[in-house]
C-alpha cells in the first residue's frame, strides 16, 4: 500500500479527490515501480494545466482540483508515470536541466517550450505511449478489488 500525503492550497479538501489518487495509485503500483510514499497537491492551476511533477521532490505531483471526476484519472496516471520515471532513473531533473536516460535533453525548461516542444520530449512520448494501457489495466484491477469485496461481504 502506498502512503499519500495530499496537500491543498486555496481550495477545500476532497475526499473524492484523494480516494480516487489512492485507488490509481495502488493499482498503477501493482503494475509499475512507483515510491512507498508519494505527496500530491491539490491546487487549483491556469485552465490550460491539468497537472505535473515537482522538479524538486521526486516524489511529489501536482493536479489541477478543479479537473472533473471523469478527467481525474487519467491525468493522475500520466502523472504517476512521470513519478515512476524518475523513480527508477530514466527522467532527472538536476539544477533545472532535464536528463533523459541520463542524457542531457534540452537547456529550455519545459515551461519555456510550445506545447509543440514539450510533448516531442522522450519523457512525454514515454507516458503517451503507455499511459492508455496503463489506466485502462488500473481500472480494472481496482474493479475487480471493489468486487472482491463486495463478493466478501456478501460470503
Amino acid at each position: 500500500m502506498i502512503e499519500i500525503v495530499f496537500y491543498y492550497q486555496n481550495s477545500q479538501k476532497s475526499p473524492v479527490h484523494e480516494q480516487m489518487i489512492k485507488s490509481l495509485a495502488n493499482a498503477l503500483g501493482s503494475l509499475i515501480e512507483l515510491p512507498k510514499k508519494l505527496q500530491v497537491c491539490l491546487y487549483p492551476f491556469l485552465d490550460n494545466v491539468y497537472g505535473g511533477i515537482d522538479k524538486n521532490v521526486t516524489n511529489r505531483f501536482g493536479v489541477n482540483i478543479n479537473l472533473s471526476l471523469e478527467q481525474l484519472p487519467k491525468i493522475v496516471v500520466h502523472e504517476l508515470i512521470h513519478i515512476h520515471q524518475r523513480h527508477v532513473g530514466l527522467l532527472k531533473i538536476k539544477q533545472g536541466h532535464y536528463y533523459w536516460r541520463n542524457i542531457p535533453y534540452s537547456n529550455k525548461m519545459p515551461e519555456e517550450m510550445s506545447y509543440q516542444e514539450y510533448k516531442s520530449c522522450p519523457w512525454e512520448t514515454d507516458v503517451d505511449e503507455r499511459v492508455d494501457k496503463l489506466l485502462t489495466d488500473s481500472l480494472e484491477l481496482i474493479k475487480k478489488q471493489h468486487l472482491a469485496k463486495v463478493d466478501n461481504k456478501s460470503a
